[in-house]
């Protein structure tokens, strides 16, 4: 299991980072990137509200950029997991709930929330802390004060989540690197396709637009 775990965590940290770099760098067509609104509007939803407003989209894309190179490079992955949920559920919300089915968007949102949500209990090791039922201040972050992580690990809310989880790691390990698999395909088929023929976003409008 650990192998696949590992597996696809660096599967996710690939999708990430080829999402977040076509923001910057022109990759996939069918992706928004900022040269591509440089004379096309931004479509009239959620996504064209974050690029519209500038610096929402540019923070969104550099979180994956900078998780996926944390997830590739195995270095911070605990915090660069919980950093990345914030980008993964709305991704998630947008792509799993637009009002027209569209495979990709659907396999992106949900494969990308499983994987993530895999991988945060792989390690969860490291966040029993967290999940002390009543914190404790700390007026110096240098000292680290081990009662903190014995009453972590005798918590009832992280125990309770570790037992539920464990039933669940397995048939999840599959699923997210069969998952990642497939994600990881489909971003380097749509590189590929881009780089034989580069078109920007607007051309798929302008398909799209003809009678």
């Amino acid at each position: 299991m650990e192998g696949l775990l590992t597996l696809t965590r660096l599967l996710l940290g690939a999708v990430y980072l080829i999402n977040g770099i076509n923001w910057f760098f022109k990759l996939i067509t069918p992706y928004p990137s900022m040269s591509d609104f440089v004379d096309f509007m931004p479509p009239p939803d959620i996504v064209g509200a974050m690029v519209e407003n500038g610096i929402l989209f540019h923070m969104a894309k550099g979180v994956e950029v900078v998780t996926g190179l944390a997830l590739l490079t195995n270095r911070m992955v605990p915090l660069a997991l919980v950093v990345a949920m914030t980008v993964t559920v709305p991704v998630c919300i947008v792509d799993v709930f637009k009002p027209e089915f569209r495979l990709r968007s659907f396999l992106m949102g949900s494969g990308s929330l499983t994987m993530n949500t895999t991988l945060l209990l792989a390690y969860f090791q490291h966040y029993r802390p967290m999940m002390a039922w009543r914190g404790r201040l700390q007026a110096d972050p240098s000292q680290c004060d081990r009662a903190v992580f014995r009453d972590a690990d005798r918590g009832g809310v992280a125990q309770a989540v570790a037992v539920i989880a464990r039933p669940l790691m397995w048939p999840l390990a599959c699923i997210s690197t069969l998952y990642g698999m497939v994600l990881v395909a489909w971003l380097l088929v749509m590189v590929g396709q881009y780089a034989m023929d580069p078109q920007p976003l607007s051309a798929l409008h302008d398909l799209a637009s003809r009678p």
